[in-house]
């Protein structure tokens, strides 16, 4: 089996999904934007190949390199990166070679907000009413002086060009700076955020989910500059479990792993953001760490055509916690490793474009008692 993938190198640890698919013997066509001695000599060494392109946002150059990968191996059999960025380019190089998975014409809802919104609709999951901005008219009289009401690209992801309107002037502000593509206009919903993530197979039955509970909407930490935290729950809601399933069907998410958002507001749920991708940050890992299984492993089973149904438990509550490059912290970085001892399984620096949001230094912790892991994350972020 031949697969294409897209950016194995980066994230660094999704090198991880690479290298558990050629143990599983599928050929991994490495297409990149880094040359090979940029490369982990690991990763360089077990794919057939590295298709070096300028930018892995030029499509004709990544369909240059699939072409080259489809006259000295064959048929591409699947392509995968595993990343937001890259979903539709995945979707367009399917529906070319006519490889397994999700086509061109599937991925539409993925790219705007408001077919995302439908998909909810269709689910029977409840969701902040929306709609696409047109004008300034428009959207005085459908708020009807009922601020505040929150404003997003209709395509796009993350905090950035994003916009609370509290009052007519933040409206008429939006209106001076917006950017020449469609914006998408929702209630403003505020609440918990907790998610529903997993893995489905080739048919789109789950193999494998789980759940975490954030600290903090995302657009509110950045705002504030705060810090970010977020834990798997051992045992998931089962309201939550109902709606993230509903989604999941309604979007046919096949061969993928997802990331569905939903607020919880006085004890119920609303769906917020599909993502057809794992979730960011660490928390690939922290699936691994809070049931001590390998779901890098079970993705290359599954794209292998091997049995994916394999059994889990979710042993521990496993936190993410992330401390910011610009605070003086109680503890240093050696007093928490004495601290926590075998209960924190892995720290490292992240990446620099993620420090604003996740911290330039992250923690993952886990323990088998809730209370005990939330002990542990106010003392990683207790401030001196």
């Amino acid at each position: 089996m031949n697969l294409l993938y897209l950016s194995p190198h980066y994230p660094a640890h999704f090198m991880q999904f690479a290298k558990s698919a050629a143990r599983h013997g599928i050929t991994v066509m490495g297409v990149t934007d880094q040359p090979d001695e940029a490369l982990d000599p690991e990763l360089r060494a077990l794919m057939a190949g590295n298709y070096r392109v300028d930018r892995l946002e030029n499509v004709d150059q990544v369909f240059a390199a699939a072409e080259f990968y489809k006259n000295k191996f064959g048929s591409i059999d699947r392509v995968e990166s595993n990343l937001e960025t890259w979903l539709e380019t995945e979707a367009k190089l399917r529906t070319a070679y006519g490889a397994q998975g999700i086509q061109e014409d599937e991925i539409l809802f993925m790219k705007r907000k408001s077919l995302m919104h439908q998909v909810f609709l269709d689910a029977g999951v409840p969701c902040a009413n929306g709609f696409v901005v047109e004008s300034y008219e428009q959207c005085i009289e459908a708020i009807d002086g009922k601020y505040p009401v929150f404003i997003k690209p209709d395509i796009g992801s993350g905090a950035s060009d994003t916009y609370t309107i509290r009052n007519e002037g933040d409206l008429q502000y939006f209106f001076s700076v917006k950017q020449d593509y469609d914006y998408y206009m929702e209630e403003y919903v505020q609440g918990d955020i907790e998610s529903f993530d997993g893995l489905t197979d080739q048919d789109g039955d789950i193999v494998f989910f789980t759940s975490d509970v954030f600290n903090e909407d995302i657009h509110n930490a950045v705002a504030k500059n705060d810090n970010i935290w977020y834990y798997t729950q051992r045992e998931i809601p089962p309201e939550l479990e109902k709606y993230g399933r509903a989604v999941v069907k309604a979007a046919h998410i096949r061969e993928k792993f997802f990331h569905i958002e939903f607020f919880k507001v006085n004890g119920k749920y609303q769906a917020l953001e599909i993502n057809m991708r794992p979730p960011g940050g660490l928390t690939t890992h922290m699936f691994n760490y809070s049931c001590d299984i390998d779901v890098y492993d079970w993705w290359a089973k599954m794209v292998a055509g091997e049995d994916p149904h394999l059994r889990f438990e979710r042993k521990y509550y496993c936190a993410y916690v992330g401390r910011k490059y610009d605070r003086a912290y109680k503890y240093s970085h050696d007093e928490l490793c004495q601290m926590l001892s075998d209960k924190m399984v892995l720290s490292q620096q992240m990446n620099e474009y993620e420090w604003l949001v996740m911290g330039k230094w992250g923690y993952l912790i886990r323990s088998e008692s809730k209370q005990d892991m939330l002990n542990m994350v106010h003392n990683i972020l207790a401030e001196a």
